[in-house]
């Protein structure tokens, strides 16, 4: 008797705890968010932490996405029996992706509760290293620049997002958190979203470090340890069987012309976040506030009856 009072008391606890947040939530907006990415499917990498802002902080989250990934013609095999094109060759293929891969993003969007899509349709050439190909010779970056700033100045966000700019990384990737970074340069100094990049490790992975990529001071974090992370696998539901694993595997499989994103199913147990020391410190505390928020699983626990048999046998 004394287990079922207590049980009922925990479950009245959460539930008015659980109320309290939602309140709070319906009566103040939650965080405004950009993400700057070079490549449809780059979201992934922040695909829980999106899920969480926008579905259950009730923020906003709009992805910038500078290309239409053409160039992931080489990974569309399986897919052309789906799509019914000849993805893999390569002038089919960059003729076809860009339309497949924006609706793709869409349908992970929706996963995620994207706001609004950014599509700048900048060249995807090839896969590189080298940040100065996308930067130098196959993107219009003043036109990025340009419509970046309208995007930022039109919006007021909180926070940009964008991949860890990793030497090991894709050029790409590390042209687009350059770009980002710049930009926030433009706006004014008491009204700059706080820039923050991430990378996405398993919890047995050795601890990533990173100190900046190479001659950009402006990628210098404040700490070469991740700052602030969400755990991909935070357990809830019944008899905590799940976790969110499952959303960032729901977002992945919308790509489905990009084989090798669907063989990182299961993948990554936390997303981490690095604070570039370009914030200075006055960001800290709304950051902190945000992953603090992003800490807490709002799915109330339940409680089943035992199952009864349907049949028993006669005696």
């Amino acid at each position: 008797m004394k287990r079922v009072v207590v049980l009922v008391l925990l479950t009245v606890v959460f539930y008015l705890a659980g109320l309290k947040r939602g309140n709070a939530q319906a009566t103040s907006p939650g965080p405004r968010v950009l993400v700057v990415i070079a490549h449809p499917d780059d979201e992934s990498t922040f695909a829980v932490t999106l899920y969480k802002i926008a579905k259950e902080q009730h923020g906003i989250v709009d992805l910038f996405v500078i290309t239409n990934g053409e160039a992931g013609y080489k990974y569309a095999t399986l897919a052309e029996n789906y799509y019914g094109l000849e993805l893999t060759d390569e002038k089919t293929g960059r003729a076809n992706l860009p339309r497949i891969r924006k609706r793709e993003l869409v349908n992970a969007g929706h996963i995620l509760g994207v706001n609004n899509y950014y599509f700048i349709d900048q060249k995807d050439a090839h896969y590189t290293l080298n940040e100065k190909e996308p930067l130098d010779t196959s993107w219009n970056v003043n036109n990025v620049n340009n419509r970046l700033h309208q995007v930022l100045t039109s919006n007021h966000y909180d926070f940009i997002f964008t991949l860890l700019p990793e030497a090991g990384t894709h050029g790409a990737h590390k042209a687009a958190a350059l770009i980002a970074l710049n930009a926030i340069t433009t706006l004014p100094a008491n009204n700059r979203p706080v820039i923050l990049a991430a990378a996405t490790c398993n919890k047995a992975d050795t601890l990533t470090r990173f100190t900046g990529y190479g001659s950009y001071p402006q990628t210098k974090p404040l700490t070469d340890t991740a700052n602030f992370k969400v755990d991909r696998t935070a357990s809830f539901s019944y008899k905590n069987r799940v976790n969110y694993k499952v959303i960032a595997n729901w977002e992945i499989a919308e790509h489905k012309s990009q084989g090798v994103t669907q063989m990182t199913m299961n993948d990554g147990d936390v997303e981490y976040f690095w604070y570039f020391a370009a914030n200075g410190t006055t960001g800290l505390q709304k950051t902190r506030a945000l992953f603090r928020e992003l800490s807490y699983t709002p799915y109330l626990p339940k409680s089943y009856q035992d199952a009864k048999p349907l049949y028993s046998k006669s005696k």
